[in-house]
């Protein structure tokens, strides 16, 4: 495993990702892939730099994703909350005002059937655009990504604690299973922010079709050309 100035090398490294890392409301960008010199090969001190970018770049993309995950998780907790409140206050008045106005010897039936339609049309709404639907993908994801990515970040730190005394000195080349065990880190975890990133993609087109369908079929949309 590298020594004291590989592990502060992946300090500086990470340190420089996160500061230079801009976060963008829209599509969710990934970082741009570090470069990877030719020199890495023979030089020690650029193997450990190259490592310690991989690693960093590797984190950014993670951490980034669940920055985006979280800050879309604010605004769909705000929209579904207003959702429900506005369905159950609405319901609950396009009951209450029919009852109440017969008390007083009134009719408010009308009234009470256009609060009732309100308030289903705030349910159809958050069905239809999945605001609730989207606010727990956006938890699960977030959570997802932040347990893998503590958990490389302890393998990782359990294999330089591991490495003990007998750390590479810096002037020497890692051995090739050190190398190959921190690739797989890296690996490991940038695999893992796509898949959820693309599963959850994946569900929310599957979701807007499936509601597409629903509202083509009852006459909502007009059918698509073919």
């Amino acid at each position: 495993m590298a020594g004291h100035e590989g592990r502060s090398g992946t300090a500086q490294a990470a340190t420089a990702a996160r500061q230079g890392r801009t976060w963008r409301r829209g599509d969710l960008e990934a970082p741009p892939f570090p470069e990877v010199p030719e020199a890495a090969a023979a030089d020690p001190a650029v193997q450990r730099e190259t490592l310690a970018r991989l690693r960093a770049w590797a984190e950014q993309d993670a951490e980034a994703a669940i920055d985006w995950y979280l800050r879309d998780k604010r605004l769909k907790r705000v929209g579904s909350r207003l959702l429900q409140g506005f369905a159950i206050a609405f319901a609950v008045a396009g009951t209450a005002v029919p009852l109440g106005t017969a008390a007083y010897g009134g009719s408010g039936q009308g009234w009470g059937y256009v609060l009732l339609a309100v308030a289903a049309g705030c349910k159809a709404f958050d069905h239809f655009f999945g605001v609730s639907a989207a606010w727990m993908r956006d938890i699960t994801v977030a959570h997802a990504l932040r347990t893998e990515l503590n958990a490389v970040r302890l393998e990782w730190a359990a294999d330089v604690l591991r490495a003990g005394p007998r750390t590479d000195p810096p002037g020497r080349l890692l051995e090739p299973a050190d190398v190959e065990r921190q690739l797989a880190l890296v690996h490991r975890l940038a695999a893992a922010v796509r898949s959820h990133v693309d599963g959850e993609t994946a569900e929310w087109q599957a979701e807007f079709s499936s509601s597409t369908r629903q509202l083509q079929g009852q006459g909502g949309l007009p059918a698509a050309e073919r």
